[in-house]
């Protein structure tokens, strides 16, 4: 018991640093960089991140305020973001809910397929909202670009979640695994032992 209160405190702590972390690289190194139109989206990484291994209910708030944050922070018409990265972060988290929090192929492709997807989406509907003037380039070119940059901000957190060690990930889920890929201690699923 006392050991599970230490792993959910310490992942709690994790957790934390992580958000303030993103949001202070969201405001401090995002307007400053950008590659061809593309720029980073702290929150859509964070929220891609987090929902490899949080729960569907939570991960629409954490997704909705991260989105909120961004909208706040940047020019972009409030109320865009902040429905896309809620999306986001409800469907990657039903998406993992079989995969292992840690740093495997099929996180990376789920990760990979978000990202890209809220990019290019963001995208299209900044062209119909009138907010960029050509379609190609909004998400030929910005679009991806923006994507390129987010799958790369996306790897440090990936390495730091995904250690496999118990209780160094972003959720308070079990990490030991048990016969056929189930997790015993906290975990969502039930087993009979």
């Amino acid at each position: 018991m006392a050991f599970e209160m230490n792993s959910n405190r310490r992942t709690r702590s994790g957790f934390v640093i992580t958000v303030i972390a993103c949001m202070l690289l969201h405001l401090m190194l995002a307007p400053q960089f950008s590659v061809m139109g593309g720029r980073f989206n702290f929150m859509l990484v964070l929220t891609a991140v987090c929902a490899i291994s949080g729960d569907s209910r939570s991960m629409v708030y954490v997704g909705f305020f991260s989105g909120l944050f961004y909208d706040l922070t940047t020019a972009s018409p409030i109320g865009l973001m902040p429905l896309l990265l809620a999306l986001t972060g409800y469907t990657i988290a039903l998406m993992s809910r079989g995969l292992a929090s840690d740093l495997g192929m099929q996180t990376i492709r789920v990760v990979i397929l978000a990202v890209f997807a809220v990019n290019i989406i963001c995208s299209v509907a900044l062209f119909f909202m009138g907010v960029e003037s050509n379609l190609l380039t909004a998400v030929g070119v910005h679009g991806l670009a923006s994507g390129v940059l987010d799958v790369l901000a996306c790897v440090p957190l990936l390495l730091m979640g995904g250690s496999g060690n118990s209780g160094s990930g972003f959720s308070s889920r079990g990490r030991g695994r048990a016969h056929g890929g189930l997790s015993y201690g906290g975990s969502r699923y039930k087993v009979l032992r």
